[in-house]
């Protein structure tokens, strides 16, 4: 008997999708700017923690996987309820879990065992939802733990986000890669590259963007 896949990545979908996202980002945001960049090594999973401050995050996360590995795997977990409202996500790559379920995480471990390959880049949210920019960052579910693959080298990689209104009408979106992580030292990776991006982000204050040592993506 065949095994179901989970799994549902078709680079031919991605081929409209994309520039979907281009335009719905740039249509709400002024500026995307990123600093660091995400690894590539097709010997090894790829696991994205990144910050969640916004309904673009999934998107933003894209914008940079694809200018930085454009043929390479990028699937997303979300809520199961999430897909169901919204079935195109699923077509992209979207892993679906319940948070709670046993059954759900079980699937989800399987997942990651049997059909993620090296190179492959998989995001968590390990906030769990959309959270305000006091919160703390040693403050996240531990699910992320789930995702190590018990045969390929997995790294954890933080990402930290803000979504900033400066100086234009529209906000203006900093990301910060930062070092990958072994997945007991993520949760600290993780905390100390969210409040890093926060504290230079105090120091700079309106004048951010102009200082921001990175590159703009959008």
């Amino acid at each position: 008997m065949t095994r179901k896949k989970h799994v549902v990545f078709s680079r031919r979908r991605w081929l409209w999708f994309d520039p979907y996202i281009r335009h719905y980002v740039r249509k709400r945001v002024h500026q995307v700017l990123v600093d660091g960049s995400l690894p590539q090594d097709d010997k090894v999973l790829h696991v994205i923690m990144a910050q969640h401050v916004s309904r673009f995050d999934g998107f933003i996360i894209r914008m940079i996987q694809r200018s930085t590995a454009p043929s390479a795997r990028l699937i997303t977990i979300m809520l199961d309820e999430q897909i169901k409202r919204n079935p195109v996500f699923k077509k992209a790559g979207a892993l679906g879990i319940t948070p709670g379920s046993l059954a759900s995480v079980r699937r989800l471990k399987q997942t990651v065992a049997s059909e993620m390959t090296g190179g492959d880049y998989l995001v968590i949210f390990p906030q769990g939802r959309i959270e305000t920019v006091d919160a703390d960052p040693h403050d996240i579910q531990e699910g992320y733990r789930h995702l190590v693959h018990p045969l390929l080298p997995t790294h954890f990689i933080p990402v930290a986000l803000s979504v900033e209104a400066l100086t234009h009408p529209k906000p203006s979106i900093f990301v910060r890669i930062g070092d990958p992580a072994g997945v007991d030292e993520a949760r600290g990776a993780f905390a100390d590259t969210v409040s890093g991006l926060r504290r230079w982000l105090r120091s700079e204050g309106e004048s951010a963007d102009t200082a921001w040592p990175g590159r703009r993506v959008l």
